[in-house]
């Protein structure tokens, strides 16, 4: 009897555990759908000379700027109305977000804000589910919660690019004179349209999910704190609800914090430093302007609008790989190992790249198929070495870093810099390019890149297996 309701037990933590990862994947293919799926649609918008060079790189970097905001804010949103409203309240706001920018007729104002509406979605998304997954998954999942986060942001790229492949196969490519414009209005607004379908996905799967133990703050000045235990080896655990314990601990710590827990205290300086110095230069290379830019600067690069689509999905298909690799590697080799890895090999696709468009720009190599597929692989290879360590480590740093007591501002905190930093380069990224060549921006990103491999080699501790306490105990 006792065998067959412990099977049963672990079967539910099983089934538990499945959905949880579930829907860190839906939660992860949400969070940067919105803002990518403008990829495709630039050259249409750029065929239809709608915007302005500078309008377009704005309208771009909305998203980031809307995550950047709401980032700041989604700490606060999830500790006052609870981690599951908030997943509600993102999936419902990114899937609104695609009627002002599709019926807006192609003005300005309402496409600007329709834009920013996917980035608040994204920012709340991207601070409350690694919080979330935190909280409610046990050590040996953690990593899994984050690798499969990332998987299916990754995946959620991919499909950008093949939403852009299907349209232009339909509609007709912006750079062919047989493209009318009528179909190319068409075009880039099916191509929105989508951005619907993941949110209403994560919100049907958030409707499901059982709310975090670590309670609400509204409930916990409600309830009153509970009694701390007496010291160690009180309760004995099996693997069975190792998850369980895992979140009870996080809850009682989080109700336990009292009104001197702020960032500033000398034991939370530390984790929250690094923490906040591996999200600046996680967005000081580039990665989310590259994945933006990367059909425009395939066609700047000599390739045609098919060609170029082929070598789009080929980059989000390589990151697709290179993350699942990442996901089985990050609890055995480790947070710091790959780290170090991914930036070194940024440093060197960053270099390559920026001397395919030196030679570009200069007249040594005449832009053809040539040319842009040389580009096309050093950006493969930028996109492989990210995937396989800032890609998924970076929300390792997020959640596992920062103590119980400030991860919620600390992390709001975080993600505010992360996405400023992450807005600055997207904004500013077509405009450099247009007036300077992507050389000298490329040879920049490696040079932050060249600086993240050093955060990584010498401040950054190895997290790998280690229960939050734990790692919280390091930092004391």
């Amino acid at each position: 009897m006792n065998t067959v309701n412990e099977t049963s037990q672990k079967n539910g933590v099983g089934r538990r555990s499945f959905f949880l990862l579930a829907m860190a994947g839906c939660g992860g293919l949400l969070f940067d759908f919105g803002g990518t799926i403008i990829n495709p649609a630039i050259p249409y918008l750029e065929s239809l000379g709608l915007f302005t060079t500078e309008r377009l790189s704005h309208l771009t970097s909305a998203a980031v700027l809307g995550a950047a905001v709401s980032g700041l804010a989604a700490g606060a949103i999830a500790e006052w109305i609870g981690r599951k409203k908030a997943m509600l309240l993102a999936s419902a706001i990114a899937g609104l977000a695609a009627l002002p920018i599709c019926l807006g007729g192609g003005a300005y104002a309402p496409f600007y804000a329709g834009r920013l509406l996917q980035g608040v979605a994204a920012g709340i998304v991207g601070v409350v589910v690694p919080m979330y997954l935190a909280e409610t998954l046990d050590a040996a999942n953690r990593g899994k919660g984050a690798g499969v986060f990332q998987f299916m942001d990754v995946a959620g790229i991919l499909f950008c690019s093949l939403v852009g492949v299907a349209v232009v196969r339909f509609f007709g490519g912006p750079g062919d004179p047989a493209t009318g414009e009528a179909a190319r209005q068409a075009a880039w607004k099916a191509i929105f349209w989508t951005s619907a379908a993941p949110a209403l996905v994560f919100f049907i799967g958030a409707l499901g999910l059982p709310e975090s133990p670590v309670k609400p703050r509204r409930c916990r000045r409600g309830a009153g704190q509970e009694p701390r235990p007496s010291g160690r080896g009180t309760e004995q655990t099996t693997d069975r609800d190792a998850g369980q314990t895992n979140g009870r601990d996080a809850g009682q710590r989080a109700a336990d914090a009292g009104p001197g827990d702020s960032l500033l205290q000398r034991r939370y300086v530390a984790p929250f430093l690094l923490a906040v110095a591996v999200l600046v230069c996680n967005q000081a290379t580039g990665c989310n302007a590259i994945a933006y830019f990367a059909l425009k600067m395939l066609r700047d690069a000599g390739l045609g609008d098919s060609a170029a689509g082929a070598a789009n999905v080929s980059l989000w298909a390589v990151m697709l790989a290179a993350t699942a690799i990442a996901c089985t590697l990050v609890d055995r080799k480790g947070r710091k190992f790959l780290l170090m890895l991914g930036t070194s090999g940024m440093v060197l696709a960053d270099i390559c790249a920026g001397f395919v468009f030196l030679a570009l720009k200069r007249g040594w190599l005449a832009p053809s198929l040539l040319s842009g597929w040389a580009a096309a692989a050093c950006l493969a290879l930028f996109i492989a070495a990210f995937s396989i360590g800032p890609g998924v480590v970076v929300w390792l740093a997020l959640s596992e870093i920062m103590p119980d007591r400030i991860r919620a501002n600390g992390m709001a905190i975080g993600l505010f810099l992360n996405m400023m930093v992450a807005w600055l380069v997207a904004d500013r990224f077509l405009i450099i390019a247009e007036r300077h060549g992507y050389a000298p921006l490329l040879f920049t990103l490696a040079f932050f890149a060249a600086i993240y491999f050093a955060v990584a080699a010498f401040l950054l501790p190895e997290t790998k297996g280690k229960t939050l306490a734990e790692i919280e105990e390091f930092f004391k």
